[in-house]
């Protein structure tokens, strides 16, 4: 660890071991935890708010450090987030007054013009110019995620002060290996979650004198699977464009419930961005997932947990062999089979 004032670095040689997790979420969070037993050492007593610990050539600041007395015993629980997180308090107090054309580089040039110790690298094919509407006055943290939608930035990956910006092409990385259920992984969580449905958005104009008609943007097939979902409206008081108010609403548009697949691994060798294929032989699903958060307790084997992206295809792909092992089931029913000991909970449509 390290002082606030850069001094010498110190190894924390009173760290309980089995508590020191490390996060990474992309595009969200980047952190460590662990607890600390008092030593009387000088290493113990720097676990202090804003002071900076290393790890994996990585830098981390303490936000949180909860002191604990019991039993005669003093520990410290300390959460501490990467060094990038910093930029969450620094800001660009500058504005761009009203509409204003930028590349990438010239937008994040602007952002960061206010701070020496951070800079940016980009990786990929940002495209053309986009129009920001009064840019600036923000954090330096909010500011990048202003620019992520425009730009197709995919993934925001700190390396101490360097923050690198990559597009999906330059960050999605497809290792044509797989996770087996019961081979690679011992527990495979898939959580579905309709709330996220969004397939039918309202256009209005919210000018005095009306510039076109308000009007629906739906999704077809969505609504005839899922019903209506109602998100919110696209407002616009200066352009009657609609081409570009129906593109707007159909980037808001989310068509299919969400999924979120999580595996505890035994695999050591994974890294951000990795694309895997998930494969549960029982159900028949096999789905191209892209590693998208880890947590691990790297003092303990075999506690890696792996999130792994969740895309309109994962969804299908699971939905699909949920619904043909029902259509399985159906049939077995519709020819009289019945398994022992089955408790009939509702009735089976056997059209």
């Amino acid at each position: 660890m390290r002082s606030k004032d850069q001094g010498k670095q110190l190894p924390v040689t009173s760290l309980d071991f089995s508590s020191f997790t490390t996060t990474w979420e992309k595009n969200s969070s980047y952190q460590l935890t662990f607890t600390a037993y008092d030593d009387g050492g000088l290493a113990f007593n720097l676990l202090l708010i804003e002071n900076s610990l290393i790890w994996d050539g990585q830098e981390y600041i303490i936000k949180q450090a909860t002191d604990s007395y019991s039993s005669g015993v003093h520990s410290v629980q300390v959460t501490a987030t990467h060094v990038y997180y910093q930029l969450n308090n620094r800001r660009q107090y500058d504005v761009n007054k009203g509409d204003v054309s930028f590349a990438l580089e010239s937008a994040l040039s602007f952002l960061f013009a206010p701070i020496s110790e951070y800079h940016y690298v980009l990786h990929g094919d940002f495209g053309s110019s986009q129009t920001l509407t009064d840019f600036g006055n923000c954090s330096i943290t909010d500011g990048i995620s202003t620019l992520s939608s425009p730009f197709g930035v995919y993934a925001v990956v700190p390396d101490n002060y360097t923050v690198h910006l990559y597009s999906k092409a330059n960050w999605v990385k497809d290792t044509n290996k797989a996770y087996y259920y019961r081979h690679d992984t011992s527990e495979v969580s898939l959580q579905y979650d309709s709330t996220v449905i969004v397939n039918r958005i309202r256009v209005v104009s919210t000018n005095e004198v009306q510039q076109f008609d308000p009007f629906y943007v739906t999704d077809d097939d969505s609504i005839k699977q899922w019903g209506i979902h109602d998100g919110e409206r696209v407002e616009n008081d200066k352009d009657n464009n609609t081409s570009a108010n129906v593109a707007t609403a159909n980037r808001m548009m989310v068509p299919q419930p969400s999924i979120a697949l999580t595996v505890s691994t035994l695999a050591e060798d994974i890294e951000k961005g990795e694309l895997w294929t998930l494969v549960i032989p029982e159900n028949g699903i096999q789905t191209k997932v892209q590693v998208v958060s880890i947590t691990d307790t790297p003092f303990l084997p075999n506690t890696k947990q792996v999130s792994l992206n969740n895309t309109r295809q994962n969804f299908l792909d699971t939905f699909n062999a949920r619904s043909q092992e029902l259509t399985n089931i159906k049939n077995k029913v519709a020819s009289g089979y019945r398994q022992p000991n089955m408790w009939v909970i509702g009735k089976v449509d056997e059209k």
